[in-house]
């Protein structure tokens, strides 16, 4: 017997919506000189993976309390904070099943953050860059810059978008999900919101024909298009076909539908909520191996100022469940030379920030703070069972960097990390950007000075 699947269907209305969506984002796109993209300096990147998943934990979430557990009398009891089998102090209550599979972790825990107001701080997570009021608008997001770095790579076979954002509800003090900026509109992601449970661009069969009489339609319609149509804008133009014509191979692709379904099975497994759906099918678009290689999938409402107890009692079950499940899937698929999906996916897990050490505020909840956070990399070479640096008993102040750079780890350095895991020179630049000003991929000018980034290898080795 076959377990139940959920397909959405295609309205009419999301049929002439998705078809206009495509061409009506240029409206506002500049009409530029050709980019250019150079290295400033010689790199070595790892190229060690094929995608990468990056779990956006929005919120930031207390470090004490997870990833760098300790124990203090603001701890609660079912929290269960012991020793693992692997002899890391990991909080059992809260995160069982990622404590059963601490050997495929690796866990960071020597960061620093630059910033502490959320819209600053994603900013920062998403493009590795601090937010400039009069720049913001052109800088690309990871995932663009990735995306553009894989147009020569693209294979006849692939349908997916290089770049995929889920569940990043942009209209929030956490600010805008970051874009393609200054580049071509091409490299935008593909954004899903599955707490709507609608993925209105996976077409029935019965529809295909109805799709293509209305995409033909919008076509000579599209009058926008049309005033567009003047002396000097052709390769905008290009653009336009470029990102269309991708749109609707996607929707046409007939294996869509196996990537963009969940199982009632799997649903279950993965916790039966956005996040853990996310993961299914960030699961699904990496094993596919039909173009995706950057995709995010943000969970929500970390940002615990008060009554943090029951908010991680929330929380950390439903990343529980869906982390082990994704580990465990991509260990499970084999590929033709014995090695797993997980050796050739990169996963990271963390947020913009760490929580106020000690004991709890007056409404039982933790502040924003600088000076602690996590992160957590699994797959892709990474080693588990270990970790990389050490904080004192508060998890207030790191004590050990443990690591070669014999300094705090940056969110720049979980970029340059990822970049490399995917064969990308952070080193490059884009010129001729609206402002004039050079985007680097992992610029050196940041925080509070001039550092030297570079890839965490104490994860690898």
């Amino acid at each position: 017997m076959q377990t139940p699947r959920s397909i959405p269907r295609l309205t009419r209305r999301d049929a002439f919506r998705l078809g206009a969506l495509s061409l009506f984002g240029y409206e506002l796109a500049p009409v530029l000189a050709p980019l250019n993209v150079h290295a400033q300096e010689k790199a070595d990147p790892r190229g060690s993976v094929d995608s990468v998943i990056f779990l956006n934990l929005r919120g930031g979430p207390s470090q004490m309390d997870t990833f760098d557990a300790k124990v203090g009398s603001w701890t609660a009891e079912d929290f269960d904070i012991g020793t693992a089998s692997t002899g890391i102090l990991w909080p059992k209550g809260l995160l069982p099943k990622l404590g059963e599979r601490l050997d495929r972790l690796a866990i960071v825990r020597s960061m620093e953050a630059w910033d502490t107001v959320h819209s600053r701080a994603q900013f920062y997570l998403q493009t590795g860059h601090q937010s400039s009021p009069a720049r913001n608008a052109e800088m690309p997001s990871m995932g663009s810059v990735i995306a553009y770095e894989y147009r020569d790579r693209r294979r006849d076979g692939d349908f997916l978008p290089p770049f995929v954002a889920m569940n990043y509800d942009a209209k929030t003090m956490y600010g805008p999900l970051l874009k393609e900026g200054c580049l071509p509109a091409e490299f935008a992601p593909l954004t899903l919101d599955l707490s709507q449970k609608s993925l209105p661009f996976l077409l029935a069969e019965e529809d295909r024909p109805q799709f293509e009489r209305r995409w033909d339609l919008l076509q000579r319609l599209d009058g926008r298009r049309a005033a567009l149509d003047v002396a000097g804008t052709q390769k905008l133009d290009q653009e336009l076909d470029t990102y269309a014509d991708s749109v609707r191979r996607m929707m046409l692709e007939p294996k869509l539908r196996d990537v963009l379904t969940m199982s009632d099975a799997d649903r279950e497994r993965y916790g039966s909520n956005p996040f853990g759906d996310a993961c299914i099918l960030a699961r699904n678009m990496v094993s596919a191996d039909a173009g995706a290689r950057l995709v995010m999938a943000t969970h929500k409402d970390w940002d615990h100022h008060s009554n943090i107890d029951p908010g991680l009692r929330k929380l950390c079950p439903q990343l529980d469940a869906a982390f082990s499940a994704l580990l465990d899937d991509l260990a499970a698929i084999r590929k033709p030379d014995g090695s797993t999906q997980l050796d050739h996916t990169l996963i990271v897990a963390m947020g913009e920030f760490g929580r106020t050490p000690g004991e709890l505020t007056l409404t039982k909840g933790r502040e924003h703070y600088a000076g602690a956070m996590n992160a957590v990399f699994a797959g892709g070479g990474v080693q588990g069972g270990r970790v990389v640096g050490k904080t004192d008993d508060l998890a207030a102040k790191i004590v050990a960097t443990e690591w070669s750079a014999q300094r705090s780890i940056y969110v720049e350095d979980v970029c340059t990390t990822i970049y490399s895991a995917l064969g990308v020179d952070w080193t490059k630049r884009i010129t001729h950007t609206p402002s004039g000003r050079d985007f680097v991929y992992v610029d050196p000018a940041a925080g509070t000075g001039y550092y030297r980034f570079q890839e965490i290898g104490e994860l690898y080795s």
